[in-house]
């Protein structure tokens, strides 16, 4: 059985000048109190709930865990209070941000990265998760291996936008006017091992690169037909015929 470690209620200052100045180098909000765990913390269940059911979250700026936070669970933090800081590795089901700034280190995600709506940050290092969606956060997640879905409608790098997530994902996970993800439906489905996907879908990606090789493969034809059409030799000219049997 893992004993995770007593938290501590510290100023901001404190917990700063205990991770060195980690906390001042990255928030860019004024918090006061901070629950500090020192040392590695898992939990059962939702990131929140279990924290809570720990120490009090009364009054607290952010959440501190100098070591790796382990969740059985989602770690889904949309107030405006608390933020979260983990020094070591992080992994949970998901990891979602909403009003908080949340800064992680590497981690691992089963389902998605989701950051919702401008207030907030969320930014990591590298983690390992399928999707990352984004609704005009302000979104700092390094995921190399994730396809990235532009909820709001403004990144042209996104693997799927408005122009292709309805024609690209199952009905059941797109809003009713087909531009955006239902991020808890698409969760749900994602959970009970349900694809999420069209057969056949494909990126932004795929697509552009498809038409290219359309593009260029028609152009190929054309101008093969040109080339073959040019080293064909003229027809030979055809001798008169004359007459012989006339009386002239």
């Amino acid at each position: 059985m893992t004993t995770n470690p007593a938290p501590e209620r510290l100023s901001f200052k404190e917990a700063d000048t205990r991770l060195v100045q980690a906390l001042s180098a990255s928030f860019e909000g004024n918090y006061d109190n901070v629950l500090l765990f020192d040392g590695d913390l898992v939990l059962e269940g939702g990131f929140l709930d279990a924290v809570a059911g720990i120490g009090s979250l009364d009054d607290v700026g952010l959440v501190v865990i100098t070591g790796d936070l382990t969740v059985s669970g989602p770690i889904a933090l949309y107030g405006s209070l608390p933020g979260l800081y983990v020094g070591g590795t992080t992994r949970a089901e998901t990891l979602e941000g909403g009003d908080c700034e949340i800064y992680i280190q590497d981690g691992t995600f089963t389902h998605l990265v989701y950051g919702d709506y401008n207030n907030g940050i969320l930014e990591t290092c590298t983690v390992d998760t399928p999707w990352v969606i984004n609704y005009d956060h302000d979104l700092r997640v390094d995921a190399p291996g994730a396809r990235l879905v532009d909820n709001y409608g403004d990144d042209e790098d996104a693997d799927f936008g408005s122009e292709n997530i309805g024609k690209s994902f199952v009905a059941e996970v797109v809003d009713p006017e087909g531009e955006s993800i239902d991020v808890p439906e698409f969760l749900e489905r994602l959970r009970a091992g349900l694809p999420v996907l069209r057969p056949g879908a494909r990126t932004a990606n795929d697509a552009a690169s498809a038409d290219v090789a359309l593009a260029d493969q028609v152009l190929h034809l054309d101008l093969s037909e040109r080339a073959r059409s040019a080293r064909s030799p003229a027809p030979a000219p055809t001798a008169p015929v004359f007459d012989r049997t006339s009386g002239d």
